[in-house]
């Protein structure tokens, strides 16, 4: 009989004990790295081994585990260390992070093979070689963390091939990183075509089985190159070389659920544990990772021109103050959209905001229907003739009268995709029209025929949110419209600026990629803003974010940990909320070191933004240090002094968030 140490994907920052039977493993081999199916509270949970010996000093009772379901080891003993590293930088056990690194699958299913195909070779530009050869050179003079800014279309892919195959050849693994698969497909084409089998593909679309057969391609050293979003960072090569995060600035690297990791800060700690190369690489960096290439803590490279001699495109800000209220396109721009349509051109147009109108208001009293389990407004969506919670999935059917004066009329305010579409196609009729968001891309691979069909020319006018903007590549896309840069604005937050200059830039990015320079209409309320004036570019942006984050004393100048207390009991989040932060200032008050007390900033007890989702009340305190050490030692006191919650509250602990919703 052996004792396991079992780690659970449970919120307790604990193993549990358990026995395994030699009937259980009969040749008596290590149980280290393999997964087990346990009993736990009478629910059956799969556990991870990350201990093992023939005696135990516990003194109750110890369960058998109800099967070893591996036959061989399915982690190794770097990702156990990598996950108690999670495990304490973001304040969750090392079975909630194992359980993000290790598929659920039991019986392993590849995708298939891919063949290689024959690629002309590709002739690096001067400042690609540039970049290839400066970060060559500082890798062998011990630089490790690199950052890549090249503007939209300039070729940062080929610099990263170039780099891939120098890590292959040197007999090292690599991991790339892309904010999502449906929004990257072209990335990923591009670097299975040069690769071929080498590439696994890690991502929580695939079923479990196919999931795991590609983890175990990895395991197995059958595939060298690991590539998916965030969680692709846990790939199981230990004998890593190589780190690239493209698009390193999307917020889709945060993860929103427990474990709550930043990729990117992630990324930096397992390369020091296997002494490889970090790469970023963007168009619009985030601030965070700028400030940090300004202090040299990254080394910086740059493309400024975009391959093969393309031009940037043009932008024009145009100011809809004036603009009537139930039109979507100004004049200018339905004018400019026409040009390009008979030109024979593709045009593509982004709102980010789902659904026909973003709320419904009564005509009589202005009372605007919200979501019963949210604090949010409803959406209307036009082709379900549906009431829709963007927040919780909450969907009603339209009132028959207003619930607060009893009038029967409502008027749809604002505009959604459906909105958009539904203005084009009256006013451009007969031309192929598509629409891309999260109603209409049912599958990934339903999203890249659409793409196919886009890349051919034969759909001619794009409408979507954010899934069009990112790193596509569309030679026949000559005209981008953004339809109302200020949504990007209205959300009272320290990133909204950011979030506004990353997605407006990248959209505009896609225009004129090849052939004939492009052009951008941005149409805004506030045309003098400077996340909407991209024309300024980058440099201008970063120059007016940063002296606000430092001015609100906001990241990269202060570092956060955000703990929010949530129950379906209003009381009880708040009142539970109120009790940490009596803890939190009693800790304060008693910490020996007068410099650090003092470094701390704790605000809060208070409602969230959205106080409300799904049901569930929501209460938050803000820490706020230049020291992210401080502020993690108190939390740590705080866990371990704090009482248990009522069954019905739960407490989330975010390090860094991404945001203050």
């Amino acid at each position: 009989m052996k004792y396991v140490e079992i780690a659970l994907s449970v919120p307790l920052d604990k193993t549990f004990t358990y026995t395994v039977t030699s009937e259980q493993n009969p040749d008596n081999v290590p149980l280290f790295g393999r997964r087990v199916l346990v009993n736990f509270h009478n629910r059956k949970l799969t556990g991870y081994v990350v201990n093992e010996s023939d005696t135990t000093d516990s003194t109750y009772q110890i369960k058998n585990v109800e099967k070893v379901v591996d036959e061989k080891p399915i982690f190794l003993p770097f990702m156990l260390d990598f996950a108690k590293w999670i495990s304490s930088y973001y304040f969750c056990s090392v079975g909630e992070a194992l359980s993000l690194m290790i598929p659920r699958g039991v019986r392993p299913k590849t995708l298939p093979v891919l063949p290689l195909r024959t690629e002309p070779p590709v002739t690096l530009t001067e400042e690609q070689q540039a970049a290839y050869d400066g970060i060559k050179n500082d890798l062998q003079h011990g630089q490790k963390m690199f950052y890549l800014y090249g503007i939209t279309g300039s070729g940062k892919t080929e610099v990263y091939i170039k780099l891939m195959k120098d890590t292959l050849a040197a007999g090292k693994s690599v991991i790339f990183l892309v904010p999502e698969i449906a929004m990257s497909y072209q990335t990923l084409e591009r670097l299975q075509a040069v690769f071929g089998n080498q590439c696994a593909v890690l991502h929580s679309g695939l079923t479990g089985s196919t999931r795991l057969g590609e983890y175990l391609r990895l395991f197995n050293k059958e595939a060298r190159i690991a590539i998916g979003p965030r969680s692709a960072l846990f790939a199981p090569l230990a004998d890593t070389g190589l780190i690239i995060i493209d698009e390193e600035h999307d917020g889709a690297y945060k993860s929103d659920e427990s474990p709550r990791f930043q990729a990117r800060s992630a990324a930096f700690h397992l390369a020091k544990m296997m002494d490889a190369a970090v790469v970023l690489g963007s168009a619009t960096p985030s601030v965070e990772s700028w400030y940090h290439a300004q202090k040299g803590f990254l080394k910086l490279y740059t493309l400024s021109s975009r391959y093969q001699g393309a031009m940037l495109p043009e932008v024009r800000i145009i100011d809809t103050s004036t603009l009537s209220q139930d039109r979507i396109l100004s004049p200018e721009m339905a004018n400019e959209i026409n040009r390009r349509l008979q030109n024979g051109e593709q045009v593509l147009l982004l709102q980010n905001r789902r659904g026909f109108s973003s709320c419904l208001q009564c005509f009589s009293c202005k009372t605007v229907i919200e979501c019963p389990r949210c604090s949010v407004n409803l959406t209307y969506h036009q082709g379900k003739k549906k009431l829709i919670c963007h927040r919780c999935g909450y969907t009603s059917m339209i009132p028959m009268s207003c619930p607060e004066c009893g009038e029967k009329k409502f008027k749809k305010i604002g505009a959604g995709t459906e909105k958009v579409e539904d203005e084009v196609r009256r006013i451009f009729t007969g031309m192929e029209l598509v629409r891309i968001d999260y109603d209409t891309v049912q599958s990934s691979k339903n999203l890249q025929e659409t793409f196919r069909r886009i890349y051919d020319g034969e759909i001619k006018i794009i409408i979507g949110t954010q899934i069009i903007a990112k790193g596509l590549h569309f030679p026949g896309i000559k005209f981008v419209g953004v339809i109302n840069a200020d949504l990007f604005l209205n959300i009272p937050d320290f990133k909204s600026a950011e979030r506004a200059f990353a997605l407006i830039t990248q959209a505009a990015g896609r225009a004129g990629r090849e052939g004939e320079r492009g052009l951008v209409m941005v149409q805004t309320l506030n045309p003098d803003h400077y996340a909407i004036s991209i024309k300024d570019g980058f440099g201008t942006f970063y120059t007016n974010e940063i002296f606000y984050r430092e001015a609100t004393e906001m990241p990269p100048f202060f570092r956060l940990i955000r703990l929010v207390v949530r129950s379906s009991d209003e009381n009880a989040a708040k009142n539970e909320c109120e009790k940490l932060r009596k803890l939190l200032d009693w800790l304060l008050e008693t910490m020996p070191n007068e410099d650090e007390r003092k470094s701390i900033e704790i605000l809060g007890a208070a409602p969230c933004l959205l106080t409300r989702i799904n049901n569930n009340f929501r209460y938050h305190i803000l820490l706020k240090s230049k020291n992210l050490q401080s502020i993690r030692k108190i939390v740590k006191q705080m866990t371990k002094k704090m009482e248990r919650l009522p069954r019905n509250c739960y407490l989330e602990i975010d390090t860094d968030p991404a945001d203050l919703f």
